[in-house]
Formats: structure tokens, C-alpha cells, sequence
């Protein structure tokens, strides 16, 4: 799944979904709709795709202990 906007902090909106941006038009509906996505991507184990994620920028969202963590893919440049 390729998550264009859906976050645009990594580090703060896993444990805090609710936390908005001004680029978030509707912020209630950017907040809602960013809950459902990590829900899903964690229940459903997909491999996501983020914009706004640290290089590689692929990985997977799993629960945690405070709500959500971001499990990037271990990236090799094997030349």
C-alpha cells in the first residue's frame, strides 16, 4: 500500500494519530482516516509504503504498547 499523506511525522503521529498538520485540509477527517490506516495496515500485516518515512521509506505498522510502531524493511546496497 502506497500512503501518500497519510503521515507526515513518523515519530510522533504513530503514538498519537490524532496529531494534525496544516496540510491535514479537514483535520478531524486526516485524523480519523490515518487511525483506520494503522489499524488496518497492523491487522492486516501489509507492506506500506510511506512518503514521509525515513529512507528506505518501506515497511510495516505494528501495535505497540503505546499505540502503533513503524518497522522499516532492512534495506543492503550490495554492489
Amino acid at each position: 500500500m502506497f500512503w501518500g499523506d497519510i503521515v507526515h511525522g513518523d515519530v510522533l503521529q504513530y503514538d498519537h494519530p490524532e496529531v494534525t498538520v496544516d496540510f491535514d485540509v479537514d483535520q478531524t477527517m486526516a485524523a480519523a482516516s490515518r487511525s483506520v490506516a494503522f489499524a488496518e495496515a497492523a491487522d492486516q500485516k501489509y507492506l506500506v509504503a510511506g512518503a514521509h518515512h525515513a529512507f528506505p521509506g518501506i515497511g510495516h505498522v505494528r501495535r505497540d504498547e503505546t499505540n502503533y510502531d513503524w518497522v522499516p524493511l532492512v534495506y543492503s546496497a550490495n554492489y
